[in-house]
């Protein structure tokens, strides 16, 4: 498969636009909890949707070469990061999304489910949708 420049620009803005879900439950949970002044939220409408855009790239080539079934794959692998990135960089299961000490690995879980289903039933058919028409 050759690189397409425009087809991967159209890939990168499509699942970055996706990125909206994540950045409005994670707002929500933020503005909830008073805006804890250790969480860098204006940071995350930058990072968000980049490594959303990243991942919808990989996404669509893993998909092109093995099949579909493997966005579940790939969205699991993002949820796993995101979850890590938010578990022990950030410390966002206790500050913002009220898990305990106990809880907190909890949130790895959730994340590969939910990030497993959105690249498999909103990333890949968007994508697969705009490339095609």
């Amino acid at each position: 498969m050759r690189l397409n420049i425009k087809k991967s620009v159209n890939i990168f803005i499509i699942s970055s636009f996706v990125s909206l879900i994540t950045l409005g439950y994670v707002g929500q949970a933020y503005v909830s909890q008073g805006c804890p002044f250790n969480v860098p939220y204006e940071l995350f409408p930058i990072f968000i949707p980049l490594l959303y855009g990243i991942f919808g790239l990989v996404n669509y080539y893993v998909v092109d070469k093995f099949g579909s079934k493997y966005s579940f794959l790939v969205g699991m692998l993002f949820g796993l990061l995101l979850s890590f990135i938010g578990r022990f960089g950030l410390n966002l299961p206790e500050l913002i999304f009220g898990f305990t000490k106990k809880t907190e690995y909890n949130v790895h879980i959730y994340a590969m489910v939910l990030y497993a289903i959105i690249f498999h039933f909103l990333i890949t058919p968007l994508t697969e949708y705009i490339i095609l028409n």
